[in-house]
């Protein structure tokens, strides 16, 4: 093979090689979650797990938290009551979905996950599990948010249920 073909292949290999991560961009994803006493009608009957089981998780990386003002203030109000406050650095492709953030605490009965889609739009897709560890009935509920929501870089989301929510805020990492 002649040095010039040795070269032009060597050339090729390099760009397709950036060309294949220049798609991918690496994202820190905040997330607060915390119980809700607000007055509500709704009833409540799911008593097992609704989350798929998930075979892989993202591996992440402890990002930056900077949702404190967020925590503070859910935590000096009467109505709320937050328990869950983690950051992640986790990669995503452009149009797929990432593999999914594990949520889980044992000690509040909060379990699920967390992905990012990427695409022409950001979007969010969470499915979260909580059980309030002081319910006064015979069987234990859970409250589930299953949602997928288009989301702005350096912007705060709510995701809503009536006895829980949570604060979701998505950032690129330069």
């Amino acid at each position: 093979m002649s040095v010039r073909l040795k070269i032009q292949l060597f050339l090729l290999i390099f760009c397709c090689h950036g060309w294949a991560n220049a798609d991918t961009r690496q994202f820190q994803v905040e997330l607060i979650v915390f119980e809700q006493s607000a007055p509500t009608t709704e009833l409540f009957e799911q008593t097992e797990t609704k989350i798929a089981p998930v075979k892989r998780y993202a591996s992440v990386q402890l990002g930056a938290k900077t949702m404190s003002s967020q925590y503070s203030r859910l935590s000096r109000a009467d109505s709320y009551r937050p328990f869950y406050y983690e950051s992640w650095q986790i990669q995503a492709k452009s149009n797929q979905v990432s593999l999914p953030i594990h949520i889980s605490s044992g000690a509040q009965n909060l379990d699920g996950w967390i992905k990012i889609q990427r695409g022409s739009l950001l979007h969010v897709v969470a499915d979260l599990e909580y059980s309030p560890l002081n319910f006064d009935e015979s069987e234990d509920l859970i409250y589930r948010v299953a949602e997928k929501r288009r989301v702005l870089l350096n912007e705060v989301h709510f995701l809503d249920h009536p006895y829980f929510g949570a604060l979701v805020k998505v950032s690129p990492v330069e």
